[in-house]
C-alpha cells in the first residue's frame, strides 16, 4: 500500500527557488522521499498555476526557466486537478470556522480527496484537523 503524501504550495516553491528561508530544508524533504517507491508525493492542480506566477512574476524568471520547473514539478508530484466539490468543500469549511484561510482549505481538501495520511507545510497557521500536519521550518 502507498502512503501518500501531500504538499502545500509554499513547499513546492521552496524547492524552486533557492532564495527561500525554507528552501533546502524542502528539498532534503523531498530528495528523501524520493528515494521511497512506497510513497507517494501529491500537489494540487492550483499548485502548479500559482507556482508558475511566482516564479515569473517575483523570482522574474524567463518563461523557460519557469516552464523547466513547472515541467519538473510535474515530473515529480502527482498531481490533484481541483473540480467544483472541491471549491465547495473549502469554502465549507471555511463558513464552519474550521479554516480561516480559503487556500488552505482547498488543500486540505484535496489532500483528504487522496488519503493523505500527511501534509507537509511551512504554514505555522495550517490548521490541523484530521491528517497529520507536518512543516518543514523548526523555528
Amino acid at each position: 500500500m502507498q502512503n501518500k503524501i501531500y504538499f502545500d504550495t509554499n513547499i513546492v516553491i521552496d524547492i524552486c527557488d533557492d532564495t527561500r528561508k525554507h528552501s533546502q530544508n524542502s528539498r532534503n524533504i523531498i530528495s528523501s522521499f524520493l528515494q521511497n517507491e512506497l510513497i507517494e508525493l501529491y500537489i494540487s492542480s492550483d499548485t502548479i498555476s500559482t507556482l508558475f506566477y511566482i516564479l515569473k512574476n517575483r523570482t522574474k524568471l524567463s518563461l523557460d526557466k519557469a516552464i523547466k520547473l513547472v515541467e519538473y514539478i510535474n515530473e515529480v508530484f502527482l498531481v490533484i486537478p481541483i473540480d467544483t466539490q472541491d471549491i465547495k468543500g473549502a469554502c465549507n469549511l471555511c463558513k464552519k470556522k474550521k479554516f480561516n484561510d480559503y487556500e488552505d482549505a482547498l488543500q486540505y481538501v484535496c489532500a483528504k480527496k487522496i488519503d493523505a495520511s500527511t501534509i507537509f507545510t511551512n504554514d505555522r497557521g495550517f490548521t490541523k484537523l484530521d491528517i497529520d500536519i507536518k512543516r518543514t521550518c523548526t523555528k
